[in-house]
């Protein structure tokens, strides 16, 4: 039951913590989070958002410049030494806004509408990527600190840019269009790390210590400029002057490989299999007002996902000979590649989250992680990769009854702070 406007009360585990997480604070912080126009690739004014409250809750904010318009944000709670550190991270970022996004996605609900609540729900993409969970690592580092917890080791806050998937390519060039990770390894490689690293993320309360990496390529086509009435249109298609048509074949080609590759590279794991999926996310060809002239130039731009341990050239060379199938000269060009990791000595973070999911809930942790959870990038990537063992591990995206619109619950949110306040006080506490 409640005790007290917005506050949990939960017998079985630390009033001390329990009562300083204030369900009403959480879902008003994770609105207005949510509802901070800052897409990827641009998010100081989110990273502007975050640090004002850190400071307001006298929270000790420090921000990490990274360009102009993108920072990273992180505040240190201090343990008086002798036990482990555990950082929790989460994304500034959500997707991208503007002209690309409109005519590509045509999703006015995304970074559009924004966030808003109905009853215990939240809904919109923004709080369920990842501002949501962001709300709650920081409301989870306010309770520690007011609640007078004592904690040997630090814990640490950490809110980076720059998690989503992007890279440059093309005429999109420069640091505003890294993803994947760029503002972790930014504060991992200027000294903000840990002992461990707890990713805040929906995952279903299933718990994921291993994401897949990602490879991003342009595959092209050549053609010729004929003005329409000059136009041919030859018996075989890969003697069509048009780049476009051409591609055409390219497209039947990876989708004919994509299933291969994604049966060929399922990955079990102790936490869960993966399922590296490809998408053709994007296509380029000729000029939208002059539709009069058959196009010299078409490109698909293709995200293949990577299980820990692949080699993104195998997986170039594979698809540059399904693209060759269709034997109309087409190109293949990596322009990211990001590689998949399996965390090791994660075992006395993973033991905690399922001891105190297991309080919090009355029932155990998923036995594994769901498939989609273990299938992408999540920065749990980039904190393994240095060697510091990582996690993820929240509430899932709910689904109203009967519709189709996600959510995520606050009673959700504040369990999850509450797992989070007792996971950071054992680990904190626990010998170095």
């Amino acid at each position: 039951m409640d005790k007290g406007q917005g506050k949990m009360h939960l017998h079985f585990m630390s009033d001390t913590i329990i009562n300083h997480i204030n369900s009403e604070e959480l879902a008003a912080l994770a609105l207005t989070l949510a509802n901070t126009n800052s897409p990827q690739g641009h998010e100081a004014p989110m990273a502007d958002a975050v640090f004002q409250w850190l400071a307001e809750n006298k929270l000790n904010p420090i921000k990490q410049p990274i360009l102009p318009d993108r920072a990273n944000v992180y505040a240190v709670l201090k343990g008086t030494g002798g036990g482990a550190s555990l950082i929790f991270n989460s994304h500034l970022d959500s997707e991208i806004s503007g002209p690309e996004w409109d005519w590509g996605m045509m999703a006015p609900d995304i970074n559009k509408i924004g966030a808003w609540r109905e009853g215990d729900r939240l809904f919109g993409h923004t709080v369920l990527n990842d501002r949501g969970l962001m709300a709650t690592t920081m409301i989870t580092l306010k309770a520690l600190r007011d609640a007078g917890v004592p904690l040997k080791g630090d814990v640490i806050f950490t809110g980076v840019a720059g998690e989503t998937g992007s890279a440059p390519v093309d005429e999109f060039q420069g640091l505003n269009y890294e993803g994947k990770g760029i503002g972790s390894r930014m504060l991992v490689a200027h000294g903000v790390r840990a002992d461990y690293a707890l990713i805040a993320e929906t995952t279903d309360f299933g718990i994921s210590w291993l994401a897949c990496g990602a490879c991003y390529f342009k595959v092209s086509v050549p053609g010729r400029n004929m003005y329409t009435p000059r136009s041919v249109r030859p018996d075989d298609v890969r003697q069509h002057p048009n780049a476009i048509v051409k591609m055409a074949r390219v497209i039947e080609a990876i989708e004919n490989w994509a299933r291969q590759y994604e049966a060929a590279n399922t990955y079990d794991s102790a936490c869960g299999r993966v399922v590296p999926k490809v998408v053709i996310g994007a296509i380029r060809g000729g000029v939208p007002y002059r539709p009069n002239r058959t196009s010299t130039h078409c490109a698909v731009f293709v995200d293949v996902r990577i299980v820990p341990g692949a080699d993104p050239l195998k997986v170039q060379r594979e698809l540059e000979a399904a693209a060759a199938t269709a034997e109309v000269g087409a190109r293949v060009e990596m322009f990211l590649a990001r590689t998949g990791i399996e965390g090791r000595n994660v075992e006395p973070l993973n033991e905690a989250v399922r001891r105190f999911h297991r309080e919090m809930h009355g029932a155990e942790a998923p036995a594994h992680a769901p498939v989609e959870v273990c299938s992408m990038w999540r920065d749990n990537n980039v904190f393994n990769s240095v060697g510091i063992p990582a996690l993820t591990y929240g509430p899932p995206r709910r689904v109203e009854e009967g519709g189709t619109r996600a959510y995520l619950s606050i009673h959700d949110l504040a369990a999850t702070a509450a797992v989070y306040a007792q996971v950071a006080q054992t680990i904190c506490n626990r010998p170095v």
